[in-house]
């Protein structure tokens, strides 16, 4: 078997390792009363899922270029340089969105979503929020320490690969690169199906912390980025307009207006009604 697909198992058993582990923790520290481990091994499972999805796809680019040989993380010192820093890269964007999930967590008891971007747009005031609230440096400290410690676990991996592949001669086979593209590819897809494996599919469990133990951070952004921005079909509602004023009651279409005119009862001030103000922190928007 080619050098580089001995380092990419390498590296698949790795990011597994930190992918479950997260997950493991996840459980551990936010585990409502009442459920116990059996009861989550359906997410645990679906998570694993998710977890082969994002791990294939860190691990595709090495696999694929790797196809053409000058490109392989064992042809060049240059090019094992190369490529240690993009593992080194992901995994600090991985562990990032990790820390991230987990502040979100605590915070709302939900996966880190596409809303964080919210923060971002003014990020003066949200810096100095996260600064107020947790431990910030210290986060950050260990973060650059846990990413330069895999660092030179890929590299022992790298090493270990040359030392128990020296003098065999390896000749190079692009059959072995092809059949793994095509089981990175369908770790992507997700399942053995008509349909690929879809974020909606963790909520069949009907039980809010369930759903979120089975995806991961990574998964969970991604996908509700596309919910960012609000979405409606005019058209649509022009059709469906006359059911909707047959129960409300609404004027004729050709009027409408948002503008809304509600008198008091005849009454309403002689029974001196109990007027409650509620007002939503912004957090309160993932319900």
């Amino acid at each position: 078997m080619p050098k580089t697909i001995l380092w990419v198992i390498n590296l698949f058993v790795i990011f597994f390792l930190i992918f479950t582990i997260f997950r493991l923790a996840t459980y551990f520290a936010f585990k409502p009363d009442g459920l116990m481990f059996p009861d989550l091994v359906p997410s645990f499972l679906m998570g694993v899922q998710y977890d082969l999805r994002w791990i294939a796809i860190i691990l595709l680019p090495v696999v694929l270029l790797s196809l053409w040989p000058q490109f392989s993380p064992f042809f060049s010192a240059v090019n094992k340089r190369w490529w240690t820093w993009y593992l080194v890269i992901v995994t600090f964007i991985v562990f990032f969105f990790f820390a991230a999930d987990f502040g979100s967590f605590s915070y709302n008891h939900t996966r880190l979503d596409a809303g964080a971007m919210n923060f971002v747009e003014d990020p003066g005031i949200s810096l100095k929020m996260m600064w107020q609230t947790y431990p910030l440096f210290w986060m950050v400290l260990g973060l650059l320490v846990a990413v330069l410690l895999f660092r030179w676990m890929y590299h022992q991996s790298h090493w270990r690969v040359i030392a128990q592949t020296d003098g065999l001669k390896i000749p190079y086979n692009r059959k072995f690169f092809v059949a793994s593209l095509v089981v990175l590819t369908l770790f992507i897809y997700g399942r053995f199906a008509a349909t690929p494996l879809t974020w909606k599919q963790s909520f069949a469990f009907q039980d809010n912390f369930k759903s979120y133990l089975a995806l991961n951070p990574l998964q969970n952004f991604f996908t509700t980025l596309r919910f960012r921005r609000p979405e409606f079909n005019e058209q649509k509602a022009r059709e469906v307009y006359p059911l909707v004023a047959e129960w409300m009651p609404l004027p004729d279409k050709n009027g409408f207006s948002y503008r809304r005119v509600v008198s008091p009862g005849s009454n309403a001030l002689e029974s001196r009604p109990n007027v409650v103000l509620v007002i939503c922190e912004s957090f309160s928007m993932y319900k």
